[in-house]
């Protein structure tokens, strides 16, 4: 079926996204190094090398968010109080 109007294709184009990624860079050095070597289990090996060792942080009332929670409130407390002691209202 032929068509009296010209109808526009789609515009294409090509992106492809440049970063530099630091730490996937040494990690992939770091695997060709244990082939290289010959090392057996290298997944588990560097799994082990590049895990974040946890603190023995027990969370709890005063950690973290809690812990500004409280101050917070503290002050609003304090200036609730200074504010009825100023004004004798109770």
């Amino acid at each position: 079926m032929a068509s009296f109007f010209k109808l526009n294709k789609n515009k294409k184009f090509s992106y492809t996204p440049r970063y530099y990624d630091e730490r996937k860079e040494r990690l992939e050095n770091l695997k060709k190094q244990y082939e290289a070597e010959g090392k057996s289990s290298i997944e588990a090996r560097m799994r082990g090398k590049f895990r974040r060792h946890k603190t023995n942080k027990i969370p709890g009332l005063f950690s973290g968010a809690n812990l500004r929670t409280f101050i917070i409130l503290g002050f609003l407390v304090l200036a609730v109080y200074y504010f009825l002691k100023k004004y004798h209202i109770y």
